[in-house]
């Protein structure tokens, strides 16, 4: 018998290969890598080891793989001290994996491999977790790898039993329509609708609104049904939007290091802080300094605990 979930997610999962390498090169260019470091990641399960660090109970949900990455991913969810009961590990199937260039500066690009992961339906959904939705406080799903009609009807399910839903758009409209065919524009606005905290990556939110001034913006997408807001702008600190208030806030200077993972911790963190019932203020700082740990150490699981996080609250 586990104790009870409080946070669970449905999203990418995936091992990380990281090259760390002087430049990102673009077509017909070579370079020499200097190391690799492989590291588990993924938006979801990142933002769920996130807030296991806060103390939380926390547990991804979904298919992998029974390969050697899908064998990472379940050790690292049990040493994270999670819950891995609706981990299905799919016989003969290929877990999910990313392919990461990190150069000199911190910056990278990402190559996904979603895999096994994006293999899942609505009907897998209500057969297979939607007790297990009902039951937590905060339920994390993004757009990212996976197609959205289940997301969908996870997050109605989520509502439905009085579970927050959190979403993290983390790849431009556009892309998730017209190239990666993840869903229809009426898709996506239905899961815009049935947020209760949106996390969109810059680009979408210009997609989206067709501004560019980070409060412009925020405001404009509390439009689409979300009653929280946050925008995240790397050197700039945040933006956290709701209905009755904006909040700024800025970003702690750290030595980086690489910058994969930020703005799954800063949602890991946003969940953590809204959880507690903290001011906006307190929510967006606490937010900023989870990112701000992880940029200090190559891998998207860079991430502190409450000490780190604190210490980095400190010194603001």
């Amino acid at each position: 018998m586990v104790d009870r979930v409080e946070v669970v997610g449905l999203g990418s999962c995936v091992v990380d290969y990281f090259a760390l390498t002087p430049r990102i090169i673009g077509a017909e260019e070579k370079v020499i890598v200097r190391e690799m470091e492989v590291h588990p990641g993924g938006v979801t399960a990142n933002n769920l080891v996130q807030a296991a660090r806060m103390g939380l109970k926390t547990g991804w949900f979904g298919y992998t793989g029974d390969d050697e990455n899908g064998q990472l991913l379940l050790r690292s969810f049990r040493e994270e001290g999670m819950d891995t009961s609706r981990v299905m590990v799919k016989k003969g199937e290929r877990g999910s994996f990313a392919w990461i260039p990190v150069d000199d500066r911190g910056q990278r690009s990402i190559y996904m491999f979603p895999n096994v992961t994006a293999v899942i339906s609505p009907e897998d959904i209500e057969r297979d977790f939607a007790d297990y939705i009902r039951g937590a406080d905060h339920f994390h799903t993004e757009a990212s790898q996976l197609p959205l009609p289940p997301v969908i009807t996870a997050a109605n399910i989520a509502i439905d039993g009085g579970t927050r839903v959190f979403f993290d758009l983390d790849i431009d409209p556009d892309y998730l329509i017209q190239e990666a065919l993840l869903g229809s524009e009426a898709e996506l606005m239905a899961v815009l609708s049935l947020s209760d905290v949106l996390k969109p990556c810059k680009s979408a939110a210009r997609q989206l609104t067709g501004l560019s001034d980070p409060e412009a913006m925020a405001r404009k997408l509390l439009d689409y049904g979300p009653g929280i807001v946050a925008l995240t702008a790397g050197e700039e600190g945040c933006c956290i939007a709701t209905p009755e208030e904006v909040v700024h806030s800025p970003a702690f200077s750290v030595d980086v290091v690489d910058t994969t993972g930020a703005g799954d911790a800063f949602m890991g963190g946003l969940s953590f802080a809204v959880k507690q019932g903290w001011e906006l203020e307190r929510v967006a700082a606490f937010a900023n300094a989870c990112a701000a740990y992880c940029c200090t150490r190559v891998g998207a699981r860079a991430m502190g605990g409450r000490e780190e996080v604190d210490k980095i609250l400190a010194g603001q």
